[in-house]
C-alpha cells in the first residue's frame, strides 16, 4: 500500500480549490463617508402691519401750557426682515417705519400730538413652536412727533431702546401672520424735557420668499 497516495490526493484537492478561487480574497472594510451637512437656507420676508398706539407725555414741570396728556390712536406701517433657524432656535433682525395720520391726544384737554415717524431696528430670538415662532425682539426706534401744547408748537425727533415679544404664525408655505407688543420710553425726548412713554400692539401679515 502506498502510504503516499491519499497526502497526494489532498494536495491535489487544494490546488485545485486555489486555482478556481474556492478561498475568498480578504474583505477591506471601506469607510462611510457621512453625508454633507445641509445649509439652512435665509428666510426673507416683507409685510405690513396695523394696531394701536398708546401711552402718555410727561414735561418735568407740569404746567397749563402743557400739562400732562394721555396719547392713544391707530398705527400703521412696513416691515421687512430675514431670519435663518440654528437648530432650535431662530435668529433674526428686521426693520420697520410706522406712522399715524390721526390726533392722538386722548385726555381732553386742547394738546395736539402726532407721531410722523415710527421706525424700529430690530433683533429678534426665539423657536419654533410647530408652525408657530415665538419670539423676543430689543432694539432701537426712532421716533419723529409734533406736539402743540396752548403755546408755541414742538417739533421733537429722538432715538431709544424698545424690548417686546411677538408671534408668527404660517398660514401657507409663503404666507405668515401674527402679533406685536412693544414698549418704549423716550426720556427727555431731544432735549424738550419732556418724557414719552408708549406702547404698541400690531397685528402683522408677512410674504416669505
Amino acid at each position: 500500500m502506498n502510504i503516499f497516495k491519499p497526502v497526494l490526493l489532498t494536495s491535489s484537492i487544494v490546488a485545485a480549490q486555489l486555482s478556481a478561487g474556492g478561498l475568498s480574497d480578504p474583505v477591506v472594510p471601506v469607510p462611510l463617508t457621512p453625508p454633507p451637512p445641509v445649509a439652512v437656507p435665509l428666510d426673507w420676508y416683507v409685510g405690513l402691519q396695523a394696531g394701536v398706539v398708546s401711552g402718555e407725555i410727561t414735561p418735568d414741570t407740569q404746567t397749563t401750557v402743557l400739562p400732562g396728556t394721555d396719547l392713544e390712536g391707530p398705527i400703521y406701517g412696513v416691515h421687512a426682515g430675514v431670519q435663518r433657524s440654528f437648530g432650535s432656535i431662530t435668529l433674526g433682525a428686521e426693520i420697520d417705519y410706522n406712522t399715524t395720520t390721526v390726533d392722538l391726544e386722548d385726555s381732553g384737554t386742547d394738546v395736539v400730538i402726532e407721531m410722523d415717524t415710527l421706525a424700529h431696528l430690530k433683533l429678534r430670538a426665539g423657536t419654533m413652536a410647530g408652525n408657530v415662532f415665538i419670539y423676543g425682539t430689543a432694539g432701537l426706534a426712532y421716533a419723529e412727533m409734533y406736539i402743540e401744547p396752548i403755546g408755541p408748537p414742538i417739533d421733537v425727533t429722538d432715538t431709544a431702546p424698545f424690548y417686546g415679544l411677538g408671534a408668527d404664525m404660517m398660514v401657507t408655505q409663503k404666507i405668515s401672520i401674527g402679533g406685536e407688543f412693544l414698549l418704549h420710553s423716550f426720556e427727555d425726548m431731544d432735549g424738550s424735557g419732556i418724557d414719552v412713554d408708549f406702547n404698541t400692539a400690531m397685528l402683522r401679515a408677512s410674504f416669505h420668499f
